[in-house]
């Protein structure tokens, strides 16, 4: 996946596939602002490799997926902050702390951005840690045991729809030509 932005304000955050002749496309689009929205382009291994991106320079990167998205741009250009084309990082950890240094967000564990659920899952550890510390009072082991107990049964479930819904962006080619139902 490569993530972008786009001048094109999208209504709501929506799932775009395209096939191309490189094979499909997926853009994971949403509007961040009045004038600007999130554009992130997700391909499997080998439409990356077809499409030339192993290759291709930042600008014809670009190009490309202009030429894939080109109905869903409308003409607005895609734009790059230093993107790079990179695979999805699956991180977990067992253990959620060591002394008094806890890991949280995408430290602790990713969840693929296709549940859009990263920043929110570290927004509630950071709420969840606050919260079992205030119960604990001084006893930082009791307030670490506290803070895991509760949230690792919630984490995990939503780990592990967020590893199923990228293993279904990994095969989503196999996926186009299915009936809706």
């Amino acid at each position: 996946f490569i993530w972008y932005g786009t001048s094109q304000a999208f209504d709501s955050l929506t799932l775009t596939f395209r096939e191309t002749e490189w094979g499909v496309f997926c853009a994971h689009h949403y509007r961040y602002s009045p004038s600007m929205s999130t554009f992130l382009v997700e391909v499997t291994d080998e439409t990356w490799r077809r499409a030339g991106f192993d290759t291709l320079d930042p600008a014809a990167t670009i190009a490309r997926c202009e030429q894939a998205f080109a109905k869903d741009l409308d003409g607005h250009p895609i734009l790059s902050n230093h993107s790079h084309w990179r695979q999805f990082p699956a991180v977990w950890n067992e253990r959620w702390s060591f002394d008094n240094v806890v890991l949280l967000g995408d430290a602790l564990r990713t969840a693929h951005f296709s549940i859009g659920s990263g920043t929110r899952l570290a927004m509630e550890d950071a709420i969840a840690l606050d919260a079992a510390l205030a119960e604990a009072g001084e006893d930082v082991a009791r307030a670490l045991d506290l803070f895991e107990s509760r949230r690792r049964p919630i984490v995990e479930k939503i780990v592990a729809a967020a590893n199923q819904s990228s293993y279904w962006y990994e095969r989503m080619a196999e996926k186009l030509d299915l009936a809706p139902w």
